[in-house]
C-alpha cells in the first residue's frame, strides 16, 4: 500500500517539478484562464461533433441502438458515434451484431478493476522496484490526476485503462529483461508525463466551461454545480452510510473554501465531479424500460467501485489542504 496522495496545486514558481515536489505554502495563481470570456472555436467543435451524432441518431432504424448510443455517449463519445453511425449506414442484418457491440462496449467500459500486479511472478529486482514505481504513479494518474479538468475527454478514464493494459501486457508477454526493463522505464516516462500535461492543463488553461472571465465567478460557479451534485448524491439510495457520510464533510468543507480568494482554484475538483456527475440517480427517473435497468446497472457498477471511493478521498484531502491554506494566505 502506497503513501497518502495529497493534492497540492499552488506554487510561486511556474515550473511543475517545483509546484509538485516541494509543495510550497504560498500560493499564486499564474492562470490565464480569465482574459477571454468566451471560446468560439471549442463550441463550434462541440456543435458540429453533436450534430454530427444526431444526423445519424436520426437515420438510425434501431430504437434499441439508439438508446444504447445515447448511454454510450456518456462514457464515450466517439464509440457512440462510432456505433450510431454503422446503425445509419448498415443493412438491416448488421443491426443485431451492432447492438451486441454496444452492450460489449459498455460493459468495458464502466468495469475498471483496481490494477493488481502478481509480486511472486517477478523475479528480476530491477523490474520489481520499477514495477513499484509504476504503480504508486498510476495510483496518483487514477485518483488523484483524474480529478483536475480534461478538456476533449473522450473515454471514462481512458488513459488510465491504457496503461493498465499495457502494464500488465509487458510484465507478463515472453521478451528478454532488458526489452521488459525498457517498456517499463518508457511507459513510466509516459504516464510522468501525462501527469505533468493534465496539471499544467488545469493550472495555465485559459478554458473553463463556465466561459466566465475572473477566477471569482468561476469559483462561485464551481462551488455552487459542486454542492448541488453533492446534494443529490446525498439523496441517492445507492450510497452506504459510510459514504452518506464522507458527502457531507464533503459539502460542508467546499461550502467553507471562499469563492473570492485569487490563490484558490475551486475548478480544481471538476474532473471528479464531471466524471461521476453525468451517471447520478436523478437521470435514472425519467427512464423507462431496459433503459432505466441498464443506467441503474451503470450507477450501481460505477458508485461502489473502489475507485469513485479512491477519487473521493482524495478530492477530500484537497479540499481540506485548500481551507487550511488560508492560514498561510
Amino acid at each position: 500500500m502506497s503513501a497518502p496522495l495529497y493534492s497540492q496545486w499552488f506554487g510561486k514558481e511556474t515550473s511543475f517539478e517545483t509546484i509538485w515536489n516541494e509543495f510550497q505554502k504560498e500560493p499564486s495563481l499564474h492562470s490565464i484562464a480569465f482574459k477571454k470570456e468566451t471560446y468560439p472555436i471549442l463550441r463550434e467543435i462541440e456543435t458540429k461533433q453533436e450534430e454530427e451524432f444526431q444526423y445519424y441518431q436520426n437515420l438510425c432504424k434501431s430504437n434499441e441502438i439508439r438508446d444504447l448510443s445515447e448511454i454510450l455517449k456518456q462514457i464515450s463519445f466517439y464509440d457512440a458515434l462510432l456505433h450510431i453511425r454503422r446503425c445509419a449506414e448498415g443493412k438491416k442484418e448488421d443491426l443485431l451484431p451492432i447492438e451486441k457491440d454496444s452492450k460489449k462496449r459498455i460493459f468495458d467500459l464502466i468495469l475498471f478493476p483496481k490494477l493488481e500486479i502478481l509480486p511472486n511472478e517477478i523475479t528480476n529486482d530491477e523490474i520489481y522496484s520499477l514495477v513499484r514505481e509504476l504503480l504508486r504513479e498510476w495510483e496518483k494518474t487514477v485518483y488523484l490526476f483524474s480529478n483536475f479538468y480534461k478538456p476533449h475527454e473522450v473515454l471514462f478514464l481512458g488513459k488510465e485503462r491504457e496503461y493498465s493494459l499495457t502494464m500488465n501486457r509487458i510484465l507478463y508477454s515472453e521478451m528478454p529483461e532488458s526489452k521488459r526493463k525498457t517498456l517499463l522505464l518508457r511507459l513510466l516516462q509516459d504516464i510522468k508525463s501525462h501527469q505533468k500535461s493534465t496539471y499544467q492543463l488545469f493550472y495555465y488553461s485559459n478554458q473553463n466551461p463556465w466561459n466566465l472571465k475572473t477566477l471569482k465567478l468561476e469559483n462561485e460557479k464551481s462551488k455552487s454545480i459542486f454542492l448541488e451534485i453533492l446534494k443529490l448524491w446525498k439523496l441517492d439510495p445507492i450510497f452506504s452510510n459510510t459514504q452518506r457520510t464522507q458527502l457531507n464533510d464533503l459539502e460542508i468543507c467546499l461550502a467553507k473554501i471562499p469563492s473570492d480568494q485569487t490563490k484558490i482554484r475551486i475548478f480544481g475538483f471538476f474532473g471528479f465531479f464531471h466524471d461521476y456527475g453525468r451517471f447520478g440517480y436523478e437521470n435514472q427517473i425519467g427512464a423507462f424500460g431496459s433503459n432505466q435497468t441498464r443506467l441503474q446497472y451503470i450507477h450501481q457498477t460505477l458508485f461502489q467501485s473502489h475507485h469513485f471511493q479512491k477519487r473521493l478521498e482524495n478530492v477530500m484531502i484537497s479540499c481540506k489542504n485548500s481551507v487550511e491554506s488560508q492560514k498561510e494566505l
